[in-house]
C-alpha cells in the first residue's frame, strides 16, 4: 500500500519543471520554465516579500509588460490553461512567452488589448504563426498570437526589437517544425534533474557555458540549485577554510579549483583590471594576475566594504570596492603596481600570489586554510552594502549621474537589502562543470 501510494503521488506531481523545456528554443539566451500554472507560487510568494521591502521592484507589473500575462499574481489571465508546461524566454533583448489556454476567445481579446499599448495592431508575418499581429516600432515592438499548434492552442507573445523574429521561433518550436532546447545533450544531465515546479537556465560563453538550475521560492526567500557547465571541472578539492574570511565584511568568496576555474579567474582578473586601468598602466599587474591564475588550485577573493566618496564619479566608482584576492600555489615571484584613485598591487612570492586596492603589505588571507566542507563557499552581505549606499546623501545626487542614480538606488532597494541576506552560495565538484546552490533569504 504504502509503494501505491508513493507511486499515485509521483503520477500526481507532473514531469516537473524539464517538461517546459520542449516548448523552449534551443538558441535561447536563457529561460524560466514551470511546470503548470501552479509552479510560479513559490516565486510570487518570495517577489512579494521583495515587493513589500521595496515596492518599486514589484516583479508582476514588470512582467505583464514583457509578455502579456501576469504569470505571478494572475497565472489564470488571458484564458490561459490550469494544466500544461510554459516558459519565459529571453534572446538578445527580446523576452518571449509560450503558454497552453484554455479559452482563445479570451486570449485574443487581451491580446490585442496588450498590444494596443505600444501602437494600432497589424498582421505579421512570423514563420509558421498564424494570425500573427505586432505593434509597435523599434525597441518597444509587441508581437502575438493565439495559435493552432500541434493539436493544441497556445498563447505566443513577445516583446523587444526581434520580437517578431522570437515569436516566429517559438511557433517552430510548438510545432515541432524545429529542436527544441530539450534536446540539447549538453544540458541533459541539468535537465533531468528539473523534478520541481520552476526552474530557469542561462547561455553563456566559455568558461562558463551555461546554468540550469531549480527555483524554489517562499516569503523566507529563494533557493536556487542546479549545475554550472563548462568544458572542464570548475571545482577541484576543497576550498580554504572559514578564517581567510576574517575581517571581510562585505564579501568573500573560496573556492578549489579546477582546470575551467582558473580560466575563469583569469577571464575575472582580466576583465576586472581592463575596468581599472589603462593599457599601459595594465600590462605588469595583469601578466602577474593572469599566471597566478593558471597556477592556482585555491583562492579566496574577499572585500571588507566599499569606498561611498569613489561611488559618485563614473571614472571612479570602479575603484570604490575594497577587494583583495589570494591563490595558492605560486606560479613564479614577482611584484606589480599601478596608481588610480588609490593604490593597486599584484605581488607573488615562493607559495601564494595575492592582489589588493588598496595594496597590502602581505598577504591578506591564508588560502591553506583548513574547515571547509565543500569546494565553493561563498556569502555577499546585503547589509553592508546598504550601509555603504546609505552615506550617499542628497549632495551626491545634485552632482547628477552616477551619484544621483546609487542615491536613487538607495532609497528604492534598502529596505530590502536591510531586511533580506546574506546571499550564500556552495559548490561541489562535478564533471560537468560544478553543482552549486545559491540562498537569498528574506527576514
Amino acid at each position: 500500500m504504502i509503494a501505491l501510494a508513493l507511486l499515485c503521488a509521483a503520477a500526481a506531481s507532473g514531469p516537473g519543471a524539464r517538461a517546459a523545456a520542449a516548448v523552449v528554443p534551443s538558441n535561447v539566451e536563457g529561460a524560466v520554465l514551470l511546470d503548470d500554472s501552479r509552479a510560479a507560487e513559490g516565486l510570487r510568494a518570495f517577489f512579494d516579500g521583495v515587493a513589500q521591502r521595496a515596492p518599486a521592484l514589484a516583479a508582476g507589473p514588470r512582467l505583464a509588460a514583457l509578455v502579456g500575462p501576469d504569470l505571478l499574481d494572475e497565472p489564470l489571465s488571458w484564458g490561459l490553461a490550469t494544466s500544461g508546461a510554459r516558459a519565459i524566454v529571453l534572446q538578445g533583448a527580446s523576452f518571449g512567452l509560450t503558454a497552453p489556454l484554455r479559452d482563445a476567445r479570451a486570449a485574443r481579446a487581451a491580446l490585442h488589448s496588450w498590444l494596443a499599448v505600444a501602437g494600432p495592431p497589424h498582421p505579421v508575418r512570423a514563420g509558421h504563426v498564424r494570425g500573427a499581429l505586432s505593434a509597435g516600432d523599434g525597441r518597444r515592438v509587441r508581437a502575438g498570437a493565439v495559435a493552432s499548434i500541434a493539436g493544441g492552442t497556445r498563447l505566443l507573445t513577445a516583446s523587444g526589437p526581434q520580437a517578431v523574429a522570437l515569436l516566429a521561433t517559438l511557433g517552430q518550436v510548438a510545432s515541432r517544425a524545429s529542436a527544441p532546447i530539450s534536446t540539447d545533450r549538453l544540458l541533459a544531465p541539468g535537465l533531468s534533474r528539473l523534478t520541481g515546479p520552476a526552474a530557469m537556465l542561462a547561455r553563456g560563453r566559455d568558461p562558463l557555458r551555461a546554468a540550469v538550475l531549480s527555483l524554489e521560492g517562499s516569503a523566507s526567500g529563494l533557493v536556487a540549485r542546479g549545475l554550472l557547465f563548462a568544458p572542464a571541472p570548475l571545482l577541484a578539492g576543497s576550498a580554504p577554510g572559514p578564517a581567510a574570511c576574517a575581517g571581510a565584511s562585505l564579501l568573500c568568496l573560496r573556492a578549489g579549483l579546477g582546470p575551467s576555474g582558473r580560466d575563469a579567474l583569469a577571464l575575472a582578473a582580466r576583465t576586472y583590471l581592463g575596468a581599472l586601468l589603462a593599457p599601459p598602466s595594465r600590462e605588469g599587474p595583469e601578466r602577474l594576475a593572469i599566471a597566478a591564475a593558471a597556477a592556482a588550485e585555491r583562492v579566496v577573493v574577499r572585500s571588507e566594504g566599499a569606498d561611498p566618496r569613489l561611488l559618485t564619479d563614473e571614472r571612479e566608482a570602479v575603484w570604490a570596492v575594497r577587494l583583495q584576492a589570494i591563490t595558492t600555489p605560486s606560479a613564479a615571484e614577482g611584484f606589480a603596481e599601478a596608481d588610480g584613485p588609490r593604490r593597486l598591487c599584484v605581488r607573488a612570492d615562493a607559495s601564494s600570489a595575492w592582489f589588493g586596492t588598496p595594496c597590502p603589505a602581505a598577504a591578506p588571507a591564508d588560502p591553506s586554510a583548513p574547515g571547509a566542507t565543500s569546494a565553493l563557499e561563498a556569502q555577499l552581505d546585503l547589509g553592508t552594502a546598504d550601509a555603504v549606499l546609505q552615506k550617499l546623501t542628497p549632495l551626491d545626487a545634485l552632482h547628477g549621474g552616477l551619484g544621483a542614480a546609487l542615491y536613487a538606488g538607495r532609497l528604492t532597494v534598502g529596505g530590502l537589502l536591510r531586511s533580506s541576506g546574506p546571499v550564500v552560495a556552495t559548490g561541489r565538484v562535478h564533471p560537468a562543470g560544478a553543482e552549486v546552490e545559491l540562498r537569498w533569504p528574506l527576514r
